[in-house]
């Protein structure tokens, strides 16, 4: 069975879809648990988690604070 994750690339801020092959899909994966890809946008090998599919070393969303006027 397969399944698609979709990241966007470092390099070249495209989105991409990519096809992993769920081995088990009975298998509960962790949530840190990182595939390498190999990227058809800049042909770079990124890690992706399996997951939440980000990238190994994406920041998550900060908040930002907006400045209120008084």
């Amino acid at each position: 069975m397969q399944r698609q994750i979709l990241f966007k690339c470092p390099r070249t801020g495209m989105n991409v879809e990519h096809r992993i092959d769920d081995e088990r899909p009975e298998r509960l994966e962790p949530a840190d648990a990182y595939v390498s890809l190999r990227c058809p946008a800049c042909m770079s090998l990124h890690f992706v988690n399996s997951t939440t599919s980000k990238l190994l070393g994406e920041r998550s969303a900060q908040s930002v604070s907006i400045p209120r006027s008084a």
